[in-house]
This record gives structure tokens, C-alpha cells and sequence, in this order.
């Protein structure tokens, strides 16, 4: 004999299967001027009238994406006084960038002044941001995009003879040819060097160069007269800031 199966089963059978299917439909929500089509690997859109613009959540990573049209690589969501936010860069914003920040990580040796700008002057750093555009065989930090830049360099080097040595430090900026206001002098001995800082600001263009460079001159401004009054440096540093 047939065995009929109670009522009560199947309502909770058709119960499941609602729950099921509404859990599968429900599992993207859009909202917007286009309700019924949404993108695959997003589980929420709130689009505008124009669907390029509207703020979505990828079902896998979780991230937040609000494209209004002001969306762009490295740029800040901030807001107006009315609460509209809108994405905008870090020179609309006037927020200094770090752009490169290097240091020497042993001594090193600098030479005595021959001409300016000679390789050997320049300091080998070793960077801890920006490395994308320091070239380590020229010694040279690339300027990535037009703008107003701040660049603060230090040095301190003890001499290989003695006293009658100064240390000339130099920020060099293509652009600017060296640029003679860029540089400090201080004298230094066997044992003892002067920390020494110098600051240059000014806009460059994309594709200038900067060095930190340092060498040798004699305390009366003569470059020595003994090939040997190389100085040895055991802290340079360089860091370069986009003001704007």
C-alpha cells in the first residue's frame, strides 16, 4: 500500500526552497536607473542615471569602489561644506608628498674637488621610498612629475689628513646647473666632521635629475693641492618632498 506523505512536509519542503531561491536572488542588491542588471562580482550598486558613475562592493574582496567621475590613482575622498564628496589629488589639496627619502648605508668616500658634478661626488644612497626613480649608477633621483619640490640633504665626513680640509656639500639640480646657493661649507678634521644640512625648494619639471654630492677644498676655497684630501663620510641622507 502507498504511503502518502503528511501536508506538513511539504510545506516545509516549499518553505526551504523559498528561503533557498530568495537567499540566491537576494544575494546582489542594486539599486539605481537600471535595477535589473548588475555586475557579476559585485553584491551591491548604487548607480546614478549615467552607469559609469556609482558606488559598488565586490562580493570577493570587499572593497568599496565610488566612481563619480573625480576618481583617479592616488587621489583623497574629501568633502565640501555641504557634505559632497568628490575625489581630488594631493597638489588640489596642497598635502606635501614624500617623494624619495635615501641614505648611505656604510661609509663612503668622497673626493677631492676636481669639476663640479664629477660622479664620484655624488653620494651612493640606498632608498627606503621612491626607489622607482633613483638610479644607483648615476646616483641621481629622477623627478616623476612636474611641481614645486622641497629637497633636504645632509652630510657629515671627517677628513683623511687632517686639518686645512673643508667640506663642501651640494645639493645638485640639473635644471638649476648646481645652482650656487645650494651648498654648505664647514671645516673637518681627522676625527671630527660637522653635521651639515642644506635645503633647496624650487619647481622642476618631470625628468630632472638631483644628487646629494660632497667633496673636498681646502679651508681657503683652493681645491687641494694633494690628490689624497678625500673626506669619509658616515652619515648622507637626501629626501625629496612635492609641495604642490
Amino acid at each position: 500500500m502507498e504511503k502518502l506523505l503528511p501536508k506538513a512536509f511539504f510545506t516545509a519542503a516549499l518553505g526551504t526552497a523559498l528561503l533557498l531561491a530568495s537567499s540566491s536572488a537576494w544575494a546582489q542588491v542594486k539599486i539605481g536607473s537600471n535595477p535589473t542588471t548588475i555586475d557579476p562580482n559585485n553584491n551591491l550598486e548604487v548607480e546614478s542615471t549615467d552607469p559609469t558613475k556609482k558606488i559598488s562592493i565586490h562580493k570577493t574582496t570587499g572593497k568599496l569602489t565610488i566612481a563619480d567621475g573625480s576618481q583617479g590613482d592616488k587621489k583623497i575622498l574629501t568633502s565640501d561644506a555641504n557634505g559632497v564628496a568628490t575625489w581630488q589629488s594631493q597638489s588640489q589639496l596642497a598635502i606635501p608628498v614624500t617623494a624619495f627619502s635615501g641614505a648611505i648605508t656604510g661609509q663612503a668616500i668622497i673626493p677631492t674637488f676636481t669639476t663640479h658634478d664629477e660622479p664620484s661626488q655624488r653620494l651612493p644612497l640606498i632608498p627606503t621610498l621612491g626607489g622607482a626613480y633613483w638610479d644607483a649608477g648615476t646616483k641621481r633621483f629622477t623627478v616623476p612629475a612636474d611641481g614645486t619640490y622641497s629637497v633636504q640633504v645632509g652630510l657629515s665626513c671627517i677628513s683623511t689628513t687632517g686639518a686645512g680640509v673643508t667640506l663642501w656639500t651640494r645639493i645638485w639640480v640639473v635644471s638649476e646647473n648646481g645652482g650656487p646657493i645650494f651648498k654648505g661649507t664647514s671645516p673637518m678634521g681627522l676625527v671630527a666632521g660637522d653635521w651639515q644640512s642644506v635645503v633647496y625648494t624650487g619647481k622642476l619639471t618631470a625628468g630632472d635629475g638631483i644628487s646629494l654630492e660632497g667633496y673636498t677644498m681646502q679651508t681657503d676655497g683652493n681645491p687641494p693641492v694633494n690628490p689624497i684630501w678625500t673626506g669619509t663620510c658616515g652619515r648622507a641622507y637626501m629626501t625629496v618632498t612635492k609641495i604642490d
